[in-house]
């Protein structure tokens, strides 16, 4: 994905990318030739002060086209409170580029106000060779099958592993309805259900396989 790919979402000017450090690395690059106006940041942890340094940044570049790209591992709570204004009214020639390996750990705050992309270098043949044969057949029958046997209770396993297992299968999914927004957009609201918690994991790999498969 280019950064020309993204920009022939307008108008719209913030995104949230699903995407590794390498791949920012390289969309960062092709941004900054396009337009030496471009800021970047790669940080562990996007904090209060990341958030107040990008805020200056876009204020600063009103009137002229401006893009900024950040790549995150964790996005802290208390920064998407100082970066709300500028992603729900960005200037009309500046375009916000959030970059993350976990889209579903961002605060839903900031996650309401971006449009979520995922990088096509992130499904490769490599990372989806060790997927089981009937989840690559995709077979709805076939893959409630295997929900109901391996999440047969909730109690039978401790929490993260139970977490770990379901957003695995979750991306298994995603592999294949990537190209559908909507298909895609379940998938993300279902590994958002995983990490919070409070639905049954069982419940909710069932209701993704049903409305996706």
């Amino acid at each position: 994905m280019t950064i020309d790919d993204i920009k022939a979402f307008a108008p719209q000017k913030t995104f949230l990318l699903q995407s590794d450090e390498n791949q920012f690395n390289a969309l960062f690059a092709t941004a900054l030739i396009a337009n030496p106006l471009t800021n970047g940041m790669a940080v562990p942890r996007f904090t209060t002060d990341h958030a107040k340094n990008l805020v200056t940044f876009i204020n600063e570049g009103i009137g002229s086209e401006r893009c900024f790209v950040v790549f995150f591992s964790i996005f802290s709570p208390d920064a998407a409170e100082i970066l709300l204004k500028a992603l729900e009214e960005p200037d009309e020639d500046t375009v916000i580029i959030l970059m993350t390996p976990y889209p579903y750990l961002v605060p839903g705050t900031i996650r309401s106000r971006t449009m979520l992309l995922h990088s096509q270098l992130s499904y490769s043949a490599e990372a989806t060779r060790d997927v089981p044969k009937q989840l690559n057949s995709l077979s709805r029958d076939v893959v409630l099958a295997q929900i109901k046997e391996e999440f047969a209770s909730d109690a039978e396993e401790d929490a993260a592993t139970r977490r770990a297992k379901a957003v695995q299968m979750l991306d298994m999914f995603e592999v294949h309805v990537r190209t559908i927004p909507y298909k895609a957009e379940i998938i993300y609201k279902a590994k958002d259900m995983i990490f919070k918690g409070n639905l049954p994991t069982k419940y909710v790999l069932e209701y993704a396989a049903s409305m996706v498969l």
